[in-house]
């Protein structure tokens, strides 16, 4: 009989850790979603192009010529971006003007001069050194990490989506960290 009652509270205390354990588990869990959201922070624009690298500022288009492109009915389905990944050290700068972006059309004719919206992670902002001018918006990253930017498309898709690409800001926290090999 004793062995039966030492057993059953062994049970009884296994499974309230179990029960306290999971509890800690799933409120702790939602908590940190519940509280997490991540900001995108507008930056400037950037114009496409199918011949020479990309034009980039902090306001290269127009309400009116928006507008214009809009009821020209000129579509982007597709926005690409070349190189998708650029390897920095921590202080060292790179420019978005160096960058290769292409919009298309469904029927993959290019669109020159396509606006684009350029944005970081609001959170990744004091990292990311930003120098912004009517000419360029350029990045000297002041710690290791990696950095995503975005450039959507200011002109929708014929489904009215707007389409974009990703590039992403590697940056090592030291020389053997950081390796030319994706750029």
């Amino acid at each position: 009989m004793f062995d039966l009652e030492e057993r059953e509270a062994r049970l009884r205390c296994k499974f309230a850790a179990t029960a306290v354990f999971a509890l800690m588990v799933a409120t702790s869990g939602s908590a940190q979603d519940a509280n997490f959201t991540i900001v995108w922070s507008t930056l400037g624009e950037v114009a496409a192009s199918a011949q020479q690298s990309a034009r980039a500022g902090r306001q290269l288009f127009t309400a009116a010529e928006l507008a214009d492109l809009s009821l020209k009915k000129i579509t982007v389905a597709r926005v690409e971006v070349e190189p998708t990944i650029v390897t920095l050290r921590p202080g060292e700068g790179f420019c978005l003007s160096t960058l290769q972006v292409r919009a298309t059309t469904e029927q993959r004719t290019p669109v020159d001069g396509a606006p684009l919206s350029v944005s970081v992670r609001q959170d990744h902002r004091p990292a990311l050194g930003i120098r912004r001018s009517k000419n360029d918006i350029c990045f000297a990253p002041t710690a290791a990490g990696e950095y995503p930017v975005r450039l959507q498309s200011l002109l929708p898709a014929r489904d009215g989506t707007l389409r974009g690409a990703q590039m992403f800001l590697r940056v090592g926290g030291n020389d053997s960290d950081v390796s030319r090999a994706g750029n």
